[in-house]
């Protein structure tokens, strides 16, 4: 009877020890379920604030990368603000690979966003800038384009005017004429002749006219006497018997110097043969010359 009492004892001890066990493994298999539970949320939740937080830093990049493609050249002038934002999103970028914390991570997009913002206003205060600098260019260039049509328009007026004076301020000569003459009363008697053998010296006349224009002072003129054959004749042939006309060095027959006033002067030159040389017939040409320009010519025809 003893036997039975202790082994009920027994058995019921081991109840309760069985119950507490189960208890116990339940209690235990409840927290596992809330734990995978939990940890299977917070995944979820971790993976759901890395896609958040990679849109956001596509999104600001996206919006950052159409800027630049918008301003074109200008983004060269900003090449440290732009290095410094895509160091940004780099660093950005490896956070969000190595599952960072989440608010460390949005405070630097907001950095970033505002790095943005600032490149953009800085951006537009170049294009700005750039705009007013065009504009005004084309001011300038406008103005110079009309500053050299006028400048232009006075070059031509002004050469016209200078042309004017030039040709107003040239001496003239009038009543040209070349003649043979022969000395007679013992070389006291000019006589003109058109007989080339009695010819003993040539004669140029003429009148220097009236110019108000002209700088008075003394002028010299120059005679170029040419035979029938064309050849001029001269005193010798080395640059003292040369002048400079128009740029060409020409050669004379005779040369006097005569004080010019602004009014009408009579001027006579002589050439006389040398000893033992005779005129031949046919026509003689006396052209004269200033020091800037042609003023006339004459002819004779002997016999």
């Amino acid at each position: 009877m003893k036997n039975t009492q202790d082994e009920s004892q027994k058995y019921k001890k081991l109840s309760t020890l069985f119950l507490v066990l189960s208890i116990i493994l339940a209690v235990l298999l409840v927290l596992s379920l809330i734990r995978t539970s939990t940890t299977k949320n917070d995944l979820k939740e971790s993976f759901a604030e890395q896609e958040e937080l990679q849109g956001e830093l596509d999104s600001i990049m996206n919006a950052y990368n159409l800027v630049k493609e918008e301003y074109g050249e200008l983004n060269d002038q900003l090449t440290a603000k732009d290095s410094a934002i895509l160091a940004q999103a780099e660093e950005i970028q490896k956070l969000i690979s190595q599952q960072s914390d989440y608010r460390r991570v949005k405070k630097k997009l907001e950095l970033l966003q505002n790095q943005g913002k600032e490149y953009v206003r800085m951006l537009d205060s170049l294009y700005a800038a750039n705009e007013t600098l065009t504009i005004e260019n084309r001011k300038i260039k406008t103005e110079n384009t009309r500053l050299t049509e006028v400048q232009q328009k006075m070059t031509i007026v002004q050469d016209s005017l200078n042309k004017r004076i030039k040709t107003a301020s040239q001496l003239k000569a009038y009543d040209i004429s070349v003649k043979g003459i022969i000395m007679k009363s013992g070389g006291k008697k000019e006589e003109e002749t058109n007989r080339s053998k009695r010819v003993q010296k040539f004669k140029v006349c003429f009148t220097l006219g009236e110019n108000a224009i002209t700088t008075p002072g003394n002028v010299n003129l120059y005679c170029r006497l040419s035979i029938p054959d064309g050849k001029v004749l001269a005193l010798g042939k080395g640059d003292a018997y040369t002048f400079t006309n128009d740029g060409k060095i020409l050669q004379y027959t005779i040369k006097t110097t005569v004080p010019y006033e602004n009014k009408a002067k009579e001027v006579v030159m002589y050439w006389n043969l040398r000893e033992g040389d005779t005129a031949v017939p046919g026509t003689y040409t006396a052209q004269l010359f200033t020091e800037e320009e042609y003023i006339g010519e004459a002819t004779v025809t002997l016999k």
